[in-house]
């Protein structure tokens, strides 16, 4: 059965990944992530399978395309899968001002995350990002949030 603790570190691994993106930290944003993690931002971007392979996007996204962002997170459902594995669901709202072009980039939307165990400690095995809309984004195609 998993513990009231468990869950407050699992939710705030996605807290984190969204303080240390706003306040431009990658290489404290990598260590949130197993060494094989699945990064998904849509259907525009090559899956991520690596820490290494993420942290380069996450270094270039943050130095090159951002001058500044703000994530905002709420609707946080988790459920365990087993007593080392978890998955969540949790709104996003996030706004993005980019180095290069005047508009303001706007998503609203999902993340999809998978949690394990390892070692002691939670980390973020996936994370998969559903748009539910976006105003002048840096991509125009993302993967859509499902209505049933």
């Amino acid at each position: 059965m998993e513990k009231c603790e468990d869950r407050v570190s699992i939710e705030d691994l996605v807290k984190k990944y969204c303080l240390y993106f706003d306040t431009n930290q990658p290489e404290k944003i990598i260590e949130l992530f197993t060494e094989d993690v699945l990064i998904d931002y849509g259907p525009e971007v090559p899956p991520l399978k690596s820490k290494a392979a993420a942290l380069a996007m996450f270094t270039g996204g943050l130095d090159n395309l951002f001058a500044q962002t703000s994530h905002h997170l709420s609707n946080f459902i988790l459920d365990f899968d087993s007593p080392e594995s978890a998955h969540s669901t949790s709104y996003v709202y996030a706004w993005h001002r980019y180095q290069h072009k005047p508009e303001i980039g706007y998503l609203w939307g999902h993340y999809h995350h998978k949690f394990t165990y390892e070692l002691g400690v939670w980390k973020i095995s996936e994370l998969k990002l559903f748009a539910v809309h976006i105003e002048n984004f840096h991509r125009e195609k993302m993967h859509p949030v499902a209505r049933h």
